[in-house]
């Protein structure tokens, strides 16, 4: 099968979306399926996978994304492709697959995430995202094509779908996939020693993790609020860390934390390349999201045996019904987090919260992942 994967950027250093096509266009390629990636900018390129930049681009974030489309719209309309598979809204694609979720939601989690007067002001002024404006335009014509078929990384997605434009048929849920965590049991013991070490953080200790490149949209403020509220109902020594990996300016969360007394417990490490070393070194995943269609984060703690606390707005949340995992209503729901961190900090819940994620870790392969999208290729190729 001829198959043309778009985005607009493939490197997995991005984040998400992007180092998730990647690892798809590799499996679909591995599989002997002959892969095209349309994208503006390309690093780091799957073995087997042909890339296909698309020129250059004009000035301005609206404007770029208009040039993309249009010239992916283009190669499409040229043919040779038995599926044409968009992660943003492009005419002519057959399958639209919003990895980061559509764009009405994405504007709603924009305004939800303000306080007070912020929150209003955004409220007017989003319409006014002329970048977010165009992508609507795109997508309303897209979703409106019923011979497109739309597929969503989570169940809350797909409601999503019928929340904003009205449809429900047509529409498939793909759960998102993760390959499992690199290393095996003793190079996971040897980072988990290496790095608590670096971090003077005791062998007996608990330690929560954030993994996150934007610390505010994934709700790191609300998460350094819930601990030091659980650092505090346990007397000032809850024999716990939290450790926030992926975003490089921290001033203002180290700060916070030497406001609120739990600066030595707060761990701020910077950027890594491969967040395998810190699931090893880690006991629980705190993401108090604003938004997210289906954290990956999320996913590979609990391929790494990690349970995980998460909200609401977060569509992996699915998955931590059977144990793996607590799920708040909102970031804001301090109170909800610190009692979650409380439970998880005991080794015994863990440990029975562990068990969950082992059962529920088979559900979240990237291999299901592309048997499911092969399936959908195969209605519309």
């Amino acid at each position: 099968m001829k198959i043309a994967l778009i985005i607009e950027h493939l490197s997995a250093s991005r984040g998400g979306r992007e180092r998730s096509t990647g690892q798809i266009a590799t499996e679909l390629a591995r599989r002997g399926h002959a892969v095209t990636v349309l994208c503006r900018s390309a690093r780091d390129a799957p073995a087997g996978v042909e890339i296909r930049q698309l020129g250059t681009s004009p000035r301005g974030r609206a404007a770029r994304a208009a040039h993309f489309v249009a010239a992916a719209s283009g190669e499409i309309a040229r043919g040779g492709f038995d599926v044409a598979h968009a992660t943003l809204p492009v005419p002519g694609a057959n399958v639209y697959q919003p990895r980061g979720g559509l764009v009405g939601a994405q504007a709603a989690a924009s305004v939800r995430r303000r306080r007070g007067l912020l929150r209003a002001l955004f409220a007017t002024c989003e319409p006014l995202n002329l970048l977010r404006r165009k992508m609507g335009e795109l997508e309303r014509r897209v979703v409106g094509d019923e011979k497109v078929l739309c597929l969503a990384v989570s169940d809350m997605v797909r409601r999503e779908f019928l929340h904003y434009y009205g449809r429900g048929q047509g529409v498939r849920v793909v759960f998102n996939g993760v390959d499992a965590p690199g290393g095996d049991e003793a190079r996971r013991q040897q980072w988990r020693g290496e790095l608590r070490s670096r971090l003077g953080i005791p062998a007996g200790d608990c330690v929560f993790l954030t993994v996150a490149k934007n610390f505010a949209l994934k709700g790191v403020p609300e998460a350094l609020e819930a601990f030091a509220r659980h650092v505090a109902e346990r007397g000032g020594d809850a024999g716990a860390h939290f450790v926030a990996v992926g975003q490089a300016l921290t001033g203002w969360y180290e700060r916070r934390a030497r406001r609120r007394r739990v600066s030595r417990l707060m761990h701020f490490p910077g950027p890594a390349e491969d967040a395998s070393p810190w699931y090893a070194a880690a006991d629980v995943c705190v993401l108090l999201t604003w938004y997210d269609p289906c954290s990956r984060v999320v996913l590979e703690a609990l391929r790494a045996g990690l349970p995980a606390v998460t909200t609401a707005f977060n569509g992996a949340a699915e998955v931590l019904g059977d144990g793996a995992g607590v799920v708040v209503a909102s970031p804001d729901d301090t109170a909800g987090a610190a009692a979650a961190m409380r439970t998880l900090a005991d080794p015994a819940a863990r440990r029975q919260a562990a068990g969950a994620c082992r059962a529920v870790a088979g559900r979240l392969t990237m291999e299901r992942q592309v048997d499911e999208l092969l399936a959908a290729y195969e209605e519309v190729a």
